[in-house]
């Protein structure tokens, strides 16, 4: 059952000291089993050739890709990242494990709206997933899709919306509203937050907070797998936090940040079939959104987030973060 092996992974991890840089702070998630990923992430299979990501076909979908694996191991494609080429660029929309010599469909979500043309025919990985917030709305999006029509679907229309929002007010000017000319912006400051923080031996994950509000989560099964992710997810929450910076803000404390991660153990699960192996769970609680792939008897890749709804007030500085990093005038309020 998948609920007590997610149960399990999170109640066993250890919570390292804190590190913080200007508004953000990252509590890392430590794990002393060792162990060697019995499968490849997408970009150590793309760099070896032994994977293909193209269109569907000629005339392209803008929610699938077609993966072709053709490595004897699985390939591990990570909730979030951004998929760049072909007709125009995209992000996953769940953590998925394509089987070995398999070719599959995935759902992804568009984070260029105004292209569609080839560039290349095939994609590449990028340096960053969607950004921190992106990822929590589109986890929620996701999970009300698989609940009433049974399709692991985002709402394009809303997600493009965010990205011309952050960057109308982060002053970025994309010809083609690419999430990925936003980062490109940015990139002196953002290397700025990726020095400031170093791995841990043992690190599986990391609890990330912004201006001393939680605003996610991401452990995976085996440290190999979290180093090569670890830079990605960095970034997606740096941007949010150069976005929504504060200069000042109470520190998020030990004691809180572990509540959250009893949370998430605890939260309501759902599994449902998946692209891939194992199987997706979907997470919810108050305050919380999330997703979790289990496969092979363990839990391969959990993300959760800082998500409350109308109806979930319990953490009000949460809330208040979330409600007014909604708002257009809560961006870059501050000059870098």
């Amino acid at each position: 059952m998948p609920l007590p092996l997610i149960q399990d992974r999170l109640l066993c991890l250890q919570l390292g000291e804190a590190a913080s840089f200007k508004n953000l702070s990252l509590f890392p998630l430590l794990d002393g089993t060792p162990g060697c990923p019995d499968y490849l992430t997408l970009e150590e299979a793309l760099q070896a050739g032994l994977v293909s990501i193209t269109e569907v076909d000629e005339s392209g979908t803008v929610n699938q890709l077609k993966v072709t694996n053709r490595a004897p191991q699985a390939v591990l494609i990570v909730d979030g990242e951004e998929l760049v080429g072909a007709k125009q660029n995209r992000a996953v929309n769940l953590t998925i494990l394509v089987p070995p010599e398999q070719t599959i469909v995935i759902p992804v979500t568009c984070v260029e709206q105004g292209r569609w043309r080839h560039v290349s025919r095939e994609f590449r990985t990028s340096r960053q997933t969607m950004d921190a917030m992106m990822r929590a709305r589109k986890s929620r999006q996701v999970y009300y899709h698989l609940q009433a029509l049974g399709e692991a679907a985002a709402d394009q229309m809303a997600l493009w919306e965010d990205i011309a929002t952050l960057s109308m007010n982060t002053g970025v000017y994309s010809p083609t509203g690419a999430m990925s000319d936003i980062y490109a912006h940015h990139e002196l400051t953002l290397r700025d937050y990726e020095r400031a923080f170093q791995l841990l031996d043992g690190q599986v994950g990391a609890l990330f907070a912004i201006n001393g509000h939680i605003v996610s989560l991401d452990v995976f099964d085996y440290a190999a797998t979290f180093a090569r992710f670890f830079p990605k997810l960095l970034r997606s929450v740096a941007l949010d936090a150069i976005a929504y910076f504060q200069p000042q803000f109470a520190p998020l404390s030990r004691e809180a940040a572990w509540e959250f991660i009893q949370r998430v153990a605890h939260a309501d699960a759902r599994g449902f079939p998946t692209v891939g192996e194992g199987e997706d769970v979907r997470l919810q609680a108050a305050g919380v959104i999330g997703s979790a792939l289990v496969a092979r008897g363990r839990v391969v890749h959990l993300c959760a987030f800082a998500m409350p709804d109308d109806a979930s007030m319990s953490d009000e500085r949460t809330y208040e973060l979330f409600t007014s990093l909604s708002r257009p005038s809560a961006r870059l309020r501050w000059r870098w």
